[in-house]
This record gives C-alpha cells, structure tokens and sequence, in this order.
C-alpha cells in the first residue's frame, strides 16, 4: 500500500511482469471519491473490500473513526472496473453512467498512456454514443474477426482468482467460464492445490459481480450447478474423500457437455474457439457488436480500424492530445501508426468546410474487402461518420486516397514536376472514367467529390510537402452481393429479385469493361456491388460503389470474357432451391438491361460520341479513344445472341 499525491494505491503495477514472465494483474479498480488505484489479484469484490479496509487502516492511524455504512457506500459508487490484457487497460463501463466511465479514464491517463486504454461494453448504445460523441470511436476495444485475433483473446482471456489460471474471462460480464478441459485437469494437481481450487470454485459459483453477473459459470452454461459444488465440504474431506468428491463432479459435467468439440480443451480446434469466444466476446441478452454505426453493414464494420480524431466544442475542433505524444515520439512506428497523419489532414479539411459540426470520427480499414489484386498500389480507404447540429442523424462518408499519388510517383524516381502533373492527370481520369460508367448505365453513388490534402513525403534525400488527392463519396448501405449470407438464398423471391438485379449490373459491367489492370481479369461481384433490402428483405436495387477497373477491357470482343458473368451464377447455384428459373431470370435481366443501353445510344449517337471529345486521343489509352472503343463495340453487338451465349455458359 502506498499513498502518495493524495492518491492510494494497492498492488503491482498496471502492465507489470511476474517472475514467470506474465502480467503480474489482469483486474484493477479506480476510486474517485477518495482517488485510489487497486490492482490486486483476484476479483473487483475483493478489491473492492481491500480499499475499504486500507481507507479505515489509515483513519485508524489518524484517530477517526472508520467508514461509515453510507460513507463506503459511496466510496463503491464512485468506483470504475478495469481489465488488464497484453495491450490494452479496458474500461468496463456502466452503460448508465459514462461520466463515471469518462472521469475514471481521465483518472488513470496519468498511470498509462491514452493510447493504451480503451472502453469495453461496446455493444451497448449508450457506451458508443458517448464515445463517438466525444470523437473518440477509436477508444473502443476491437472485437476479434480473423483467426490470429482470436487465439490471441483466448490466450489473454485465462485467468486467476487466487491460484492457478483455470478460467477464462469474458471481459464484458465479468463471469470466469470454466471449461470441461480446465477442470478435468485439477485432477493431476497436488491434493492441497486441488482442495484449495475446488473451494475457491464454490465460493465464487454463489457470487454475483455488482453488474449481476456470475463469478464463475461453466462453459457450456450451467453444465453443473450451485447446488452440486454447495453440498460438499472440500475444506472438511479427507484426501481420498476429495478425491472421490472431484471424480463425481468430472462425471457430471462430462456427461453434461454434449457438445463435441467443447469436450477437449484444443486452440486449433476451430469449432472449440468458436466455441469459447463467443462465450468471451458476448452477453447472454446481447448478440455482438455488429455497428458503431447503425446502418453499416457488419462485415465492413468489422475492418474498421478507428483513429485519433478530435473533439468538437462550441464549433471549435481541439485535436486528441495523443497527436502532441506522437510528434514527441517520432521513433514510436506503434504510435505513430495509430495517429495517422492522412486521417488527421481528412479531418482538418471537414472542419474548415463544415461550420455545424458536432462530431466527427475517422477510420480506415484494416485490410481489403475484395482481396481483389492486379490493380497497382493499394487504395487506402478511411471512413467518416460526421454529425451536424442541424442534422436529425449523421452523415457517413467514404474515403478512397487515389492510387497513383505524387508520393508513389516520386517513389519512382520520377521529377516532382512530372510527379505532380501525372497524378492530377489520374485524378481526372478516375473522375472522366466515373462519368463515361454513368452514361453507359450503370448506377454509381450520386456524389463523388475529388479533394486533396498536403503531406510531407520524402524525394531522395529531400522532404517534399506536396498534394495528396484522394475521393469522397456516401456510404452505401446493404451488402455486398459477394457476401450475401447463404441462408437468405434458401428464399427463391430473394433469389429471383437478386438474379435480376445481378443480371442488369452486368450488362454495363461488360460494356465497359471492368478489368484488372494486370492480366485483365474480369471485376465483377466482388465486392463492389452493394444490394439494398426492402422491408421484406428482399433485394430491390443494386448500386455499384466504385467502378474500379472500368474501360481497362475495351478492346477485346464480348465473346472472350462473357463466361465470367455466368460463373457469378454458377457459384451460387448450390443454395438455390429453383436454380434455373433464378439463372434465367439473371439472363433476361442481362439481356433486357444490354438492349437498353444500346438503344439509348443508336437514339443519342452524336452526343455519346462527343462526350469526351475535347480530352486528348492517344490509341495507347487515352479516356477519349477508350471511350470511342467501347462505342463501337457496343454498336456492333447482337444483343440476343450475346445473351444466348451467356445462358451456354450457366451450368443448368
């Protein structure tokens, strides 16, 4: 115990080793009625009782007398619960009183770094909006997606109370589960660890934590009860006893795990992680973080990594001091990640040009959705949610950095003039290329807003501040038809409406088309097309995102990549319970939406024709002689025989 500053504390440091190499804590309690930091080991309660205790010690010291009911009630209330993992000190709100949460996270920024602390019980509305509020979206814990992400929770998630660490953690209720595996090994303990671990499990199977939780619980749930563990006398038993006692309880919770997978304790089992970290990532009335941001569609969700913005008072934006730690700390890469110099300008720039902004957050995504490759450097993504005052809901947008930027030309080894000019130049190409999709039909978001920002990038031995331009557009809401869930295709009304919807996509997709830059494979759902539902969950339009890869394939005949839309249909044709009538319905949407086009065009020739006729024509590429390519080719076609063709290739 220690009292320095006006401040107790009790335990080891937050983030400190034990002689074996582990955290020497996992759990931690802040106190802000009389400051205090508990870090001891076991549960919240038990600190919870240790600070008491250590408050009345130092009245007693004093010549006070000690704590009073009421007065230790009121020490309990102003108390916030923390986790300790490899990376992070969580927060565990309660969802009902974030301005504890937020004074308890002011209140240990000055034992760890703000960028090591993060809010759990994310799942919960009021908890987001508190932090998104703030713009501070980036403070909440990341849920686990992708396999390494996983094992690592599980790893972290085994815990101690007093003895060994037979339990694994769900951060967000506060319940150690106990699983078939962890308990059949305390049968090769020592008969005195045994005995202590079998009391320590049936005191805590009776607690319950201050959210209402159980201490301790099994995996699966309830697999034995209070009432078996409360019957035997472990502390009384002899050795043999005990033993037998053990054996009994084993039996019983073998014979109630009828789950495969959950009967042996094994980290590359992927059915027993699955398993086990749902058992750690979820509530039992909660079903998982699906949004931070209602309407965003999970899978996107799920790849957002959010970023140190800034928070917004009286219209007035002041940047996260976690800004000024990364310009202290250049050598930081950890840190200086995290502070993203390209988020902070994205931002920068909403602020000059929005006056009523109430809050703004920004991140950007993890890794690509697509995995789609061939197509030169990767286009960095950001997304932004923003809220103005006037506005019932906010806004969110999409940001895509352009791909061929002054940087990656300088890194070339290209002139800074050539460097500059050759970048605009792609940024009027990407905007050209956006206008010749829409004539040609497809359905593109209605706004797609070039903008640029400045940054320093190195040009040899020199740093050069020069323009960054990247995109922004709306997010659309729905999913992406390349992740459509396989259940929804077991309704053919959703299969038919999607085929159709899928069908008409395709017709423009080919007009101009859409291709990798290297090897000039086809681009089509993969990723790019969002479906929106109605009420009814069913398919009722389908917007293309981003055009990616249109007028790469302007050359070569129909014939040669129409076998690419089919596969689109073959591939779903295990979960379709009417495959050929959704199939045809994917050809005649094709088809019909093919001739309309084309006939939009024979009607308006000339003024197809001279959409791009004041932009320079080079036969190497040029947006004017790729569009005049794509022209012909589309007046040439026989569209029937084009969709005959199509229907050869679905496998019926």
């Amino acid at each position: 115990m220690s009292f320095s500053g006006g401040v107790l504390t009790l335990g080891p440091k937050i983030f400190s080793r034990d002689a074996s190499g582990a955290l020497a804590t996992r759990i931690g309690t802040v106190f802000l009625r009389t400051p205090g930091l508990v870090t001891l080991r076991g549960i919240h309660a038990m600190q919870r009782l240790a600070f008491i205790d250590a408050l009345n010690a130092r009245r007693r010291e004093g010549g006070d007398p000690p704590l009073t009911p009421e007065e230790v009630e009121a020490e309990m209330a102003e108390s916030v619960d923390l986790l300790f993992d490899e990376n992070y000190a969580l927060i565990r709100p309660d969802p009902n009183n974030m301005a504890l949460a937020i004074r308890g996270d002011e209140f240990l920024q000055h034992y760890v770094s703000k960028r090591r602390i993060r809010y759990l019980n994310i799942q919960n509305k009021n908890v987001r909006d508190a932090l998104r509020e703030r713009g501070e979206a980036w403070r909440m814990a990341p849920v686990p997606r992708f396999e390494e992400e996983i094992r690592v929770l599980i790893e972290d998630a085994r815990v101690g109370i007093g003895g060994r660490a037979i339990y694994y953690y769900n951060h967000l209720t506060g319940t150690r589960f106990l699983t078939l595996g962890s308990f059949r090994s305390l049968g090769a303990l020592p008969t005195p660890e045994l005995r202590s671990l079998l009391l320590e499990i049936q005191k805590n199977l009776q607690g319950r934590n201050r959210f209402g939780n159980p201490e301790i619980d099994f995996l699966p749930r309830g697999a034995l009860s209070v009432e078996q563990f409360a019957s035997q006398p472990f502390a009384e038993l002899s050795d043999d006893a005990l033993r037998a006692a053990y054996a009994s309880l084993l039996a019983a919770f073998e014979q109630a795990v009828k789950e495969p997978s959950l009967r042996q304790d094994d980290p590359n089992d992927p059915e027993w992680r699955k398993h086990l970290s749902q058992a750690l990532i979820q509530k039992a009335n909660e079903t998982g973080v699906t949004a931070v941001i209602e309407g965003l569609s999970p899978e996107f969700f799920m790849q957002i990594e959010w970023l140190p913005g800034g928070r917004v008072e009286g219209g007035k934006i002041f940047f996260d001091p976690i800004f000024a730690e990364a310009d202290a700390h250049p050598e930081d890469a950890q840190l200086q990640r995290l502070c993203d110099h390209r988020a902070r300008a994205i931002l920068f720039n909403y602020i000059r040009e929005y006056s009523q902004i109430e809050y703004v957050n920004i991140g950007r995504t993890r890794r690509s959705l697509s995995g789609r490759t061939g197509q030169g450097p990767r286009a960095f993504v950001y997304i932004v949610e923003m809220k103005e005052r006037h506005r019932p809901r906010p806004q969110v947008k999409i940001i895509r950095i352009q791909r061929w930027t002054v940087a990656s030309h300088l890194a070339e080894g290209k002139p800074l003039l050539q460097a500059m000019i050759e970048a605009e130049d792609y940024t009027d190409y990407v905007m050209d290329r956006r206008l010749g999709a829409r004539q040609l039909g497809m359905r593109l978001p209605a706004i797609m807003m070039p903008r640029t920002f400045r940054e320093a990038v190195r040009d040899g031995a020199n740093v050069q501040n020069v323009w960054t331009a990247y995109f922004e557009r709306d997010y659309i809401s729905g999913y992406a038809t390349d992740k459509i869930p396989d259940h929804l295709y077991a309704s053919q009304a959703f299969s038919d409406a999607l085929f159709a919807l899928l069908g008409q996509a395709a017709a423009p997709n080919l007009i101009v088309g859409r291709a990798a830059i290297e090897g000039g494979k086809t681009i089509f759902d993969d990723g790019d097309e969002v479906i929106a539902l109605n009420s009814e969950h069913l398919p009722v339009d389908l917007i293309l995102s981003e055009p990616t890869g249109s007028f790469t394939n302007y050359a070569r005949p129909y014939a040669e990549t129409i076998a690419d839309y089919a596969a689109a249909v073959n591939r779903r044709k295990p979960f379709i319970p009417d495959f050929p009538r959704a199939a045809e319905r994917f050809v005649v949407g094709f088809e019909e939406e093919f001739a309309r086009i084309q006939r939009i065009y024979r009607d308006q020739r000339e003024g197809f024709n001279a959409l791009f006729r004041d932009r320079p024509r080079d036969v190497n590429g040029s947006i004017a002689y790729r569009w005049e390519c794509v022209l012909k080719r589309l007046d040439a076609v026989n569209v029937h025989a084009l969709a005959c063709q199509l229907r050869d290739y679905i496998d019926l």
